[in-house]
């Protein structure tokens, strides 16, 4: 074994995942939270009866319940049985937790999971939500086919401006 190995790394190896994607990928997230989204009081922890490890951890320091994170790799297979399983494991079902799914090219994407169905978006809403993101598209296409034309007209405003203030200054 290397002897030059993180010891959270060597700590989360060392939990014996029968899944041996488990640990880099609970590593790679546990890096996430605490450098870069800088949760307060992070731990991790192995759920025997998953086989499953979880970290928690605080959004801010004043906080009192810490949140739970459950880190896998992209590849693993999860279903709405197994989420539910989870709930019931972590004693999640009144808050949730967060789902962190970490891809080979380091890309981790965080999904709250919480109880329940969410119904979906009606119909007419769906419509609306697409016209006004066609809408907002068109419009970007179209500013940045006439970038030059702005950008020469907001000069000449700005140089006619500056003519006046000299002119006005002459008086």
């Amino acid at each position: 074994m290397n002897v030059n190995i993180h010891p959270v790394l060597k700590d989360l190896l060392a939990f014996g995942c029968k899944d041996h994607r488990l640990a880099p990928a609970a590593f790679a997230v546990f890096m996430d939270l605490s450098e870069v989204r800088v949760v307060w009081d992070l731990q991790y922890h192995f759920c025997k009866a998953l086989d499953l490890i979880y970290l928690t951890g605080k959004e801010n320091q004043d906080n009192t319940e810490a949140n739970i994170y459950l880190p896998l790799p992209a590849s693993y297979t999860v279903s709405p049985a197994w989420l539910q399983e989870v709930q019931e494991c972590l004693s999640t079902k009144d808050r949730g937790f967060t789902l962190a799914l970490k891809d080979a090219d380091s890309t981790i994407v965080y999904y709250s999971i919480t109880e329940g169905l969410v119904t979906p978006d009606s119909p007419d809403l769906v419509q609306l939500r697409k016209a006004s993101e066609e809408r907002k598209r068109l419009m970007q296409t179209e500013l940045w086919r006439k970038r030059d034309q702005l950008y020469e007209g907001a000069q000449c405003n700005s140089n006619s401006k500056n003519d006046y203030e000299y002119q006005d200054s002459e008086l």
